[in-house]
């Protein structure tokens, strides 16, 4: 045993509505205490440089938290430390759990992977897919193919975000940029009626997506996506900080969102793409609309990494979880991504299959996902492994600081 021993606090769940906190040394878990000591000053690098206002970082093994650390600010304009349980906007690591929230449902036979989105939403019945032109000159014509469901859980389904400098993203950000007060009907419509990139599953385009997989859930289950993930995924996990506003009570933790001017330096964002999270918005983006703590998203990644169950509560069976973790690409739609040519795509979420490939280390068949503000998460079952790291800066991968946190946390392994 080194001398130096880091004793961590170690989140043990009794039951399913009740935490007991008790202390957990990192090396019986596998890492080496000095080693994980290296996170800490780096995470502060990017705050002392002004890059970050705060980071809040996490690693969990074998069901144990081995590390956790606040640093900075939540709220650098008022002096408010980051803290373990701020509260975060979580944006795309919404995705994983709406596609869970999907899963209840399909594992129930309330719809079948192939099936076309148009049996449930008809809007998308009769798709047009984008050839060429802008605006009034637009040339488009018919979809091939239905839009199938797995391919909305993919990515595969020819839906764009607006993020890229084309004409296609252009109508996009024209005609859904400003529905963010319209109901989930109205959007959902809206976005139906636009062409497609791409003919449905020719390739990985990221996109709206998952918000149809969040209001397929609505419409199978006569509930709000809110309302149905409190009901089967939230209360019964006892994730207490999540949903798609937070409370009241809770505004003083939740954490301020940051960016960068033109001039590359951190200031505070002054209008945020999906509102202010303070109330209950009309649609309950299943894209992105979640705000979450380190602590509840633990939970929600705990229950993946032990098979669908956490603490005798079962969520989705072993073989769902499995499916949902593989990855889903066909040869002719990789790489989804030609920066990560080692990493395909399960549901929902990314899935590496060739760790010589990346540009950071990693485990064959570890998976997750990042949010636009720069919260990012990994499970690897190889390791028995869970890392968390959180901050609010947009865009995500403006400063880099989850890849060098993921090297980190590798690179303690004892």
């Amino acid at each position: 045993m080194k001398k130096i021993l880091l004793l961590l606090a170690s989140l043990t769940f009794a039951n399913h509505s009740q935490a007991e906190l008790s202390l957990s040394n990192a090396e019986v878990l596998g890492f080496d205490s000095q080693r994980l000591e290296r996170i800490a000053p780096h995470m502060q690098g990017y705050i002392d440089s002004g890059k970050l206002a705060g980071t809040l970082t996490f690693i969990a093994k074998d069901g144990k938290v081995a590390y956790l650390k606040a640093q900075g600010m939540r709220d650098k304009e008022n002096g408010i430390p980051m803290t373990e349980d701020t509260i975060f906007r979580i944006y795309s690591m919404t995705k994983p759990i709406t596609a869970v929230a999907a899963l209840t449902l399909w594992e129930q036979g309330k719809f079948n992977m192939h099936e076309p989105i148009s049996k449930y939403l008809p809007e998308f019945n009769n798709m047009q897919v984008y050839v060429s032109g802008e605006g009034e000159n637009m040339v488009t014509k018919p979809a091939s193919k239905q839009i199938k469901i797995k391919d909305l859980f993919m990515h595969t389904a020819g839906l764009s975000y607006g993020f890229n400098p084309t004409p296609l993203d252009a109508l996009y950000r024209e005609k859904l940029y400003s529905l963010r007060d319209a109901d989930a009907d109205t959007f959902i419509k809206a976005l139906a009626a636009l062409p497609l990139a791409h003919e449905p599953g020719a390739k990985w385009t990221y996109g709206f997506s998952t918000d149809v997989v969040g209001r397929l859930v609505e419409v199978i289950s006569g509930m709000s996506l809110g309302d149905y993930m409190q009901k089967h995924i939230f209360a019964p996990l006892d994730m207490q900080d999540t949903g798609f506003y937070v409370r009241k009570e809770n505004h003083g933790r939740f954490s301020e969102v940051y960016t960068a001017n033109e001039q590359g330096q951190t200031i505070l964002t002054t209008e945020e793409p999906l509102g202010d999270y303070l109330t209950d918005p009309k649609v309950h983006s299943g894209g992105g609309g979640l705000t979450s703590t380190v602590k509840d998203y633990f939970k929600f990644a705990q229950m993946l990494l032990n098979k669908g169950e956490l603490n005798g509560v079962r969520i989705l069976s072993r073989k769902t979880v499995e499916y949902m973790s593989s990855d889903q690409l066909a040869p002719h739609q990789k790489p989804f991504d030609a920066n990560v040519p080692g990493e395909g795509f399960g549901l929902a979420m990314s899935v590496t299959t060739d760790p010589a490939r990346m540009d950071f280390l990693s485990s064959k068949g570890n998976y997750g996902w990042g949010g636009m503000a720069s919260t990012y998460f990994r499970i690897d079952p190889q390791e028995n492994l869970i890392m968390i790291a959180m901050a609010q800066f947009i865009p995500m991968g403006f400063h880099p600081y989850h890849d060098d946190f993921r090297n980190l946390v590798y690179q303690a392994l004892d």
